[in-house]
C-alpha cells in the first residue's frame, strides 16, 4: 500500500495492521502547550500582520534597551578617585560653604521606628565668577534597603522663608532653594527635613555581635562644595542613650585620608544627651563628614524592604527566571504544539518504498542523523559501482559511521544535503511560524543581552572577581537562551502527509524485520540503504564494511586519513587533559617551594587585628609527655599591650600559629585568654592554614592591659628521615615572620622579647645536637636553628631561654626574630621517644615537597621519548595521519604547554639564584625544542601541483 491510497480506507485497518499509541506528554507538557496553543489563536484572531510586527518590535526595543545597557553610559556610575581629586581644583567653579552646621534629633515614634529631625544652616559663598541662583541639597531616600521617607520641613533664604523645589528619583531628593536671581557674595540658607528608618540591622565584624547601626554622612551622597568650617550637633533621648552596644563616634574622610573620634557627651539633661562636633578644617569637594550610632539589636522596629531594595535585589535575576520559563514553554511547544501531525494511528507491512521516494530523502524523514551519510553513500556507489570516488567514500564513510568521531560530521551531512530540503517542497516537513515562535526567538535574544547588560551594570557596584554569581548568573541564562534558540529554530515537525510517509517506513522496517534482512541483503540490494537506516548507527557500520570485505571493495581503498578514529580521539583528549590537569594543579594546590606565610599574609582582611599594640611579649613553654606518651608543649604567652579607641572594628586579641609542620597537624587548642585577669571571650578557628584565636569584646576597651594567652599542642612530635637516619621532632612555632607587624602602632612597638621553653632532665639530656633555636626564613626552611646553650634549672625542670631587646636585635649573638624568621624552638629526640609520630605522614609530606623540582623534569623526559619516537619512525610512516604520527605530534606539544602553569606555580616565590629556576627553565627549553622539532617533521605536506604545460604559439604563415 502507498502513501497515494493509504487514505481510502483509512478508518477501517486491515487485520494486519499495526496500531500506534497515541503520544501522552506530561500533565505539565500539556497544560503549557494547550496555552500556548490559545494564545496562538487568541493572536491570530484579534490581529494579522500589524500585531506581529508590533510584537516584534517590543522584542527589538528589549535587545536595544539591552545593547544600550552593555554598551551604553553607567546609570549611577560610582566616583573614580580621579574625578574625586579633579574636583578639588574646581572646588570655585560654584559656591562654597564658609560654614555647614546640622542639628540631628533622634526620636522613636509610637510603632516603635526611628525619626530623625534635621536642620541644617549653611553660610554659601557665590564668588563673582559663578553664574548660579539657588543652593541645591541631595539626600538619600534610599539607604540599606530601608525607604527613608523624606518629608521636607521648611526653608529659608537669607531670613526669609521659602519654598523650595523638590524633585525626586528612584533614590535620591533634591531640595533646590531657588532666590530668582544671580547670588553674589554670602548667603544663609536654612532647610529642616526629616528622615524615618535611618538605622539598620548589621554585626560587628570583630565581634560578631548584632546590633542596629545609625551610620549617617551629613554631607549628602553628592557634595560638590568645598566646605571651611563644619559642625554637628547630636540630640539623642535618654532611653536610646541608654540602650548603645558601642559607644558613638564621628569622623571626616576624603578618599584614603580620614579621622575618627569616639563622640563624649557635650550636655546632658534629664531627657537627652547632646553631643557637639566641630572640625575646623578645610575639605574640598566629595568629603565626608559622619557620624555612628550603634543600638542594641531590638531598640528599633525594622520597615519591610522598600520595593527599590527588591528590584534590586531580584531585578538581575528576573531574565534567568524568564529564561527559565521560556524554555519550559519551549519544550512543551516542541512536545506538543509542535509535535508530529498524525497519519493514520496504524501501519501495515510494506515491501516496498513509497512511490517517487529516494533512500536519502527517507533516511530524514526517519530522522536516522548518524546513518544519513552513509545511506547516501550507499546510494552513490549503487548508482555508479565503478566510480572509484563513489567507492572510496562509501568505505570510508562505512569505516567512520557510529562513533563519536564522526558525529559532527555525521550531524552536518543530515542537514546539508538537498533531501532534506526536499520534505520541505514535498509537504512532509514544516516550518512552524506565528507568534509564539516569534516571542520564543525574541525572549531568547532580547532577554539574554539585558541579562548580560545588567551584570555589566552590576560590575561598576559590585566587584566580580570577588563575588560569582553574576558571571554565574549569565552563564546560565545564555544556556538557557541557546536552548531556546536552538530549539525555535530547529523544530521541524512532520506534516500529515510526512506521518504518512513515517507510517510506510514503519511498515517497511516491519518486513525487513520479518525477513531477516539484515543477514542476508548483499550489496548492490536495492533495499540495503533501508536496513542500514532501520540498524543502529554501529550494527549499520558492522553490517556495511562487512558486506565491503566480502565483496572486496575495502582492500581497494585506504584508511581515511581525516577520520578521528577511537584511539587517535583519546590520544587527542589526553593531551588535553594533561594541560587541564596541570592548570587544576597550579591553580589549586600550593606548590612546596612556596614561601611560608607571614604575619601579613595570615591576618590580611581579619577584621579587629589592628589596635592592641603590644611593647613586651614573654612566652613560655613546657614539654611533658601526656596521656599515651605524645609529646605535649603548654604555652603562654604574656603581653603588655595599649589598646587604640576610635577604629573602625573593635579591636581584639588577634593570634594565629602554624601548627602544621612536616605534613604533621600538632592539635593546637586555645585554652583561655585572659586581660588583666579576667577571661575573654574568644572563637579559635582556621585560616590559611594556621591556627586562629581571637577574642570577641563587644564594646571598645583602650588604654593599658595585660593580656595572657595559654594554649596547647597536644600532638607536637612528628616523625622525619634524615641521614642520620628517623627521628622524633618538635618544633614549636610561638612568632610568624614579620610578626612585630601587628602589634605595631604609632608610638608602641614590642621592645622586649622573653622566650623559654622547659622540660624534663631526662628529655633535655636526649636533645639531638641540631636542637635549638629557629632560624627558620620564609623563604629559606632549611636553616640550622641557633645552638639553646646552657639550660637553667627551675622546680627540676631545664630551661632553655633567652632575654632580648629591640635595640640588640642587629649586635652579635643577638635571639631577637627579626623580619622573615620565625620564632620558636625546635626539639629533635631520638625515634621512639614519643608516641604518635608517623613515618607515613613525613613521607607524604617530602614527596609533596620534591613534586615541583621532579614533575617538569618528567614531563621533559616523556616529551623527549615521544620525539625519539617519533625522529626513528619512517618519513612515510609520520606523513599518514594515524595513533602514531597523533601520539608523537600532539603529546609533547601538550605537555610543553602544560609545564607553563607549573613553571609559575613551582616558582612564583624564587629568587633569581634559586637553582629550581634552573631546573623547570631547562625542563621547558629542552621540552620545546623536541617538540618543535617533531611538530615539524610530521607536518603534512601537500602533494605538489604540476605546472600546465606551456601553450606552442602558432606560427604565423
Amino acid at each position: 500500500m502507498s502513501v497515494d491510497d493509504a487514505s481510502a480506507d483509512a478508518g477501517t485497518p486491515p487485520a494486519s495492521a499495526v496500531r500506534l499509541p497515541p503520544p501522552r506528554p506530561t500533565p505539565l507538557y500539556a497544560f503549557l502547550s494547550t496555552r500556548l496553543l490559545r494564545l496562538e489563536a487568541w493572536l491570530q484572531s484579534h490581529g494579522g500582520t500589524r500585531l506581529r510586527r508590533g510584537i516584534q518590535a517590543f522584542w527589538a526595543l528589549l535587545l536595544a534597551v539591552g545593547v544600550l545597557l552593555l554598551v551604553g553610559p553607567v546609570i549611577n556610575e560610582p566616583l573614580s578617585f580621579d574625578d574625586i581629586t579633579s574636583s578639588a581644583g574646581e572646588a570655585t567653579d560654584t559656591w562654597i560653604a564658609r560654614s555647614f552646621d546640622a542639628d540631628y534629633r533622634f526620636s522613636r515614634d509610637d510603632d516603635g521606628r526611628l525619626t530623625v529631625e534635621v536642620e541644617e544652616r549653611i553660610t554659601a559663598f557665590f564668588p563673582d565668577d559663578v553664574d548660579e541662583s539657588a543652593v541645591e541639597r541631595v539626600i538619600a531616600t534610599q539607604y540599606e534597603g530601608h525607604d527613608l521617607r523624606p518629608e521636607l520641613r521648611g526653608a529659608t533664604l537669607d531670613g526669609a522663608p521659602i519654598e523650595p523645589v523638590t524633585r525626586t528619583s528612584p533614590t535620591r531628593s533634591t531640595y533646590t532653594v531657588e532666590s530668582g536671581e544671580r547670588l553674589r557674595g554670602d548667603h544663609e540658607v536654612v532647610l529642616r527635613y526629616a528622615l524615618h528608618d535611618v538605622a539598620y540591622p548589621t554585626e560587628d565584624p570583630s565581634s560578631r555581635q548584632a546590633y542596629q547601626l545609625l551610620r549617617w554622612d551629613v554631607f549628602g551622597p553628592e557634595w560638590s562644595h568645598g566646605v571651611t568650617d563644619s559642625a554637628l550637633t547630636l540630640t539623642v533621648p535618654r532611653e536610646l542613650a541608654a540602650a548603645y552596644a558601642r559607644q558613638p563616634s564621628s569622623g571626616i574622610a576624603w578618599l584614603l585620608v580620614g579621622g575618627s573620634t569616639t563622640l563624649s557627651p557635650d550636655t546632658e539633661t534629664a531627657d537627652a544627651v547632646v553631643y557637639r562636633v566641630t572640625n575646623d578644617q578645610s575639605l574640598p569637594p566629595y568629603a565626608s563628614f559622619w557620624f555612628a550610632f550603634r543600638f542594641e539589636a531590638g531598640v528599633f522596629a525594622m520597615p519591610e524592604p522598600s520595593a527599590l531594595f527588591w528590584v534590586q535585589a531580584a531585578g538581575p535575576f528576573v531574565p534567568l527566571a524568564l529564561l527559565a520559563v521560556t524554555v519550559l514553554f519551549a519544550l512543551a511547544a516542541r512536545r506538543v504544539a509542535w509535535a508530529d501531525a498524525r497519519g493514520r494511528a496504524w501501519f501495515v507491512m510494506q515491501e516496498a518504498p513509497r512511490r517517487g521516494a529516494t533512500a536519502g530523502a527517507d533516511a530524514r524523514l526517519w530522522r536516522a542523523r548518524r546513518t544519513s551519510a552513509l545511506i547516501d553513500a550507499l546510494v552513490a556507489y549503487r548508482s555508479e559501482p565503478s566510480n572509484t570516488a563513489a567507492r572510496r567514500h562509501l568505505v570510508r564513510v562505512a569505516r567512520r559511521t557510529g562513533r563519536l568521531g564522526d558525529l559532527p560530521r555525521a550531524l552536518t551531512a543530515y542537514r546539508a544535503s538537498p533531501a532534506w530540503r526536499a520534505q520541505f517542497t514535498e509537504g512532509l516537513r514544516r516550518v512552524p511560524r506565528g507568534f509564539v515562535r516569534d516571542a520564543f526567538i525574541g525572549a531568547a535574544l532580547g532577554l539574554t543581552v539585558v541579562q548580560w547588560g545588567l551584570v555589566r551594570q552590576l560590575s561598576y557596584q559590585v566587584p566580580l572577581s570577588v563575588y560569582w554569581w553574576p558571571v554565574a548568573v549569565v552563564a546560565v541564562s545564555t544556556a538557557l537562551a541557546a536552548v531556546v534558540l536552538a530549539i525555535a529554530l530547529t523544530a521541524r515537525p512532520l506534516t500529515h502527509d510526512g506521518a504518512l510517509a513515517e507510517e510506510h517506513l514503519r511498515g517497511q522496517r516491519r518486513f525487513l524485520e520479518q525477513t531477516s534482512a539484515i543477514e542476508r541483503t548483499p550489496l548492490r540490494d536495492p533495499l540495503l540503504p533501508y536496513v542500514a537506516m532501520f540498524a543502529r548507527p554501529a550494527r549499520a557500520r558492522r553490517l556495511i564494511t562487512g558486506l565491503l570485505e566480502r565483496e572486496g571493495v575495502s582492500r581497494q581503498v585506504a584508511d581515511d586519513p581525516h577520520f578521528v578514529t577511537a584511539g587517535r580521539l583519546a590520544i587527542r583528549v589526553s593531551a588535553v587533559v594533561a594541560v587541564i590537569a596541570a592548570l587544576v594543579l597550579s591553580i589549586a594546590t600550593t606548590a612546596g617551594t612556596r614561601h611560608a606565610l607571614d604575619q601579613y599574609a595570615v591576618l590580611d582582611d581579619i577584621a579587629g587585628e589592628y589596635g592592641v599594640f603590644v611593647s613586651d611579649v614573654d612566652i613560655e613553654a613546657t614539654l611533658t609527655r601526656g596521656e599515651g606518651g605524645h609529646a605535649r608543649v603548654e604555652v603562654v604567652e604574656t603581653l603588655v599591650a595599649a589598646v587604640g579607641e576610635n577604629l573602625r572594628a573593635i579591636p581584639q586579641v588577634t593570634r594565629a600559629w602554624r601548627d602544621q609542620v612536616d605534613g604533621h597537624d600538632q592539635g593546637l587548642v586555645v585554652d583561655a585568654i585572659l586581660v588583666d585577669g579576667v577571661e575573654a571571650p574568644f572563637e579559635q578557628s582556621r585560616v590559611r592554614g594556621h591556627a586562629l584565636v581571637q577574642t570577641r569584646f563587644a564594646d571598645d576597651w583602650p588604654g593599658d592591659h595585660e593580656i595572657e594567652i595559654r594554649y596547647t599542642l597536644t600532638d607536637a612530635a612528628s616523625a622525619l628521615r634524615t641521614g642520620d637516619g628517623r627521628q622524633d621532632r618538635v618544633q614549636w612555632t610561638a612568632l610568624l615572620p614579620w610578626w612585630e607587624s601587628s602589634w605595631q602602632g604609632i608610638d608602641v612597638e614590642p621592645e622586649r622579647l622573653r622566650m623559654a621553653i622547659g622540660m624534663s632532665t631526662d628529655l633535655a639530656d636526649a636533645l639531638r645536637p641540631d636542637s635549638g633555636w629557629l632560624a627558620e626564613l620564609a623563604h629559606r626552611r632549611d636553616r640550622s636553628p641557633e645552638a639553646f646553650g646552657v639550660p637553667s634549672e627551675v622546680r627540676g625542670e631545664a630551661v632553655f631561654s633567652f632575654d632580648e631587646r629591640a635595640d640588640d636585635e642587629y649586635e652579635p649573638g643577638s635571639l631577637w626574630p627579626n623580619g622573615a624568621q620565625f620564632g620558636g624552638a625546635q626539639l629533635t629526640f631520638p625515634a621512639g621517644t614519643f608516641t604518635g609520630p608517623s613515618e607515613a605522614e613525613w613521607g607524604w609530606y617530602a614527596a609533596w615537597q620534591m613534586l615541583p623540582w621532579l614533575l617538569s623534569p618528567l614531563l621533559a623526559l616523556v616529551v623527549l621519548v615521544l620525539s625519539a619516537v617519533g625522529a626513528v619512525s619512517g618519513a612515510d610512516r609520520l606523513a599518514r595521519r594515524g595513533k602514531t604520527r597523533d601520539l608523537v605530534r600532539w603529546v609533547p606539544l601538550a605537555l610543553t604547554v602544560a609545564q607553563l602553569p607549573l613553571l609559575f606555580w613551582a616558582t612564583v616565590d624564587a629568587y633569581s639564584e634559586d637553582p629550581l629556576l634552573l631546573v623547570m627553565f631547562a625542563s621547558l627549553g629542552v621540552s620545546a625544542v623536541a617538540a618543535w622539532v617533531v611538530v615539524v617533521k610530521t607536518r603534512h605536506t601537500p602533494a605538489p601541483v604540476a605546472a600546465p604545460p606551456a601553450r606552442r604559439r602558432r606560427a604565423r604563415r
